[in-house]
């Protein structure tokens, strides 16, 4: 306020970095509304939220322990940190960046989380969002007896814009009893070898051709060991390599925890497009450059294909020691194949309703739709109709390193187009 009134500045960025983010949310908050209120244009341009939390309860849930969500409102009852509210609620164009491996601040206790879950899960509400959420009774006591999972029909798309609370539940506990499953399975192959290998928690890091050889060798050693329990360890090396877009594969949200898959899920169907359209536009320009023309139009980048899915940098199969997630349509065509090939009654409802809810998910992301939407936030985000949940910059950089060359370039791309072109 001082800045604007006193010291007279037309516009400006307001750039928060972890705890930073709580002020620059709220001062954004602030100045838009209250611009919008008494009908003057806003002075901020630009709002970025850089590796931040969705509220400080969240992470100091992850980094303490559950009891210190409650304890943090009984010490400061007067003191919001509810960053994701203060983030929706703002009125200006919108960036959040977020590295899901970030050594502070959990992945589920992030803001790309916390926006996720409410715009998916809630109607918008972020009361609670990004703290430890007890599953149903229902699938706690499947995951204690090993019981498989009722049929379900997954979501499907168009006829369902959204997903539900009961919906993300039956996914993330399908994809956990997959894994725990499959683990069985490998840790009774490696000991009916007399072998010293771990059991996979999940292996979901290895490479695709390693792993497969590796669970080729124990089956063809072995007669102790079905050709079923070889299928579902192949199966579950694949699912668990899944891109989730945003920065983590499912098989490392699946070994923290129900809700943690379910931050997963929501954040893939929220932000999993602006990945598209990023990679939609690398592609774009190879083939612009290829004919000779230049620049990008909305039209070009308006649909994605399933190219765009694969973040994989070019000529990484020839680097065998370096594992990369796998783009959903390659999980879901191995996924089929295998499941094809190979009857696996165990899981055959779970296998059904994760293979449902990654078609639903592929569907929702490259349909005309939400093509439209996500450029227009991308390339026009001061007239765009829901820019609520901004921009999304996934990025590798860790809390506290300096952004990549590349991490730089697309955040001055988005700061130049949401400044209109100005010189930045």
């Amino acid at each position: 306020k001082h800045i604007v009134e006193n010291i007279g500045v037309d516009q400006f960025i307001i750039h928060g970095e972890s705890i930073g983010g709580m002020g620059a949310a709220g001062a954004a908050r602030a100045l838009t509304v209250g611009s919008t209120a008494a009908g003057r244009s806003s002075n901020v341009s630009l709002l970025v939220c850089d590796r931040t939390f969705c509220n400080l309860n969240a992470v100091a849930q992850r980094l303490v322990g559950s009891w210190t969500g409650n304890a943090i409102n009984m010490l400061t009852p007067t003191w919001s940190t509810d960053v994701a509210h203060d983030f929706l609620a703002a009125r200006c164009p919108k960036v959040v960046a977020n590295d899901a491996s970030d050594e502070i601040i959990h992945d589920h206790s992030s803001l790309k989380s916390g926006i996720s879950f409410a715009k998916e899960l809630t109607k918008g509400s972020t009361t609670n969002v990004g703290w430890m959420i007890n599953p149903p009774l229902q699938y706690r006591v499947a995951d204690l007896t090993s019981q498989a999972l009722p049929s379900k029909n997954p979501p499907s798309w168009p006829a369902d814009k959204h997903i539900s609370f009961d919906e993300s539940f039956h996914f993330a506990a399908c994809a956990r009893r997959i894994g725990k499953l499959a683990t069985a399975a490998k840790k009774k192959a490696a000991e009916a070898l007399s072998d010293d290998e771990e059991g996979i928690e999940l292996s979901y890091l290895s490479s695709d051709e390693s792993s497969n050889k590796s669970a080729r060798g124990v089956f063809a050693q072995t007669n102790n060991t079905s050709s079923t329990s070889s299928a579902l360890i192949q199966i579950w090396t694949k699912l668990s390599c899944c891109d989730g877009l945003c920065g983590a594969p499912l098989g490392v949200s699946v070994k923290e925890g129900m809700d943690v898959t379910i931050s997963w899920l929501t954040s893939v169907l929220i932000f999993g497009s602006h990945v598209l359209a990023e990679n939609a536009e690398k592609r774009l320009k190879k083939v612009q450059s290829t004919n000779s023309s230049t620049g990008l139009t909305n039209v070009d980048s308006d649909t994605f294909q399933i190219e765009d899915f694969d973040s994989r940098p070019d000529g990484h199969y020839e680097y065998a020691l370096i594992a990369h997630a796998i783009p959903i349509p390659e999980v879901l065509s191995s996924l089929k194949d295998l499941v094809t090939e190979n009857k696996i009654p165990e899981v055959e409802n779970e296998l059904k309703y994760v293979t449902g809810c990654l078609t639903y998910i592929v569907s929702r992301l490259t349909s005309k739709e939400n093509g439209i939407s996500i450029t227009k936030r991308r390339f026009k985000p001061n007239i765009s109709d829901d820019n609520s949940a901004g921009c999304f910059l996934n990025l590798h950089c860790g809390h506290n390193n300096h952004y990549s060359t590349e991490e730089r370039d697309q955040l001055m791309a988005l700061i130049r187009r949401c400044c209109d072109g100005d010189s930045v």
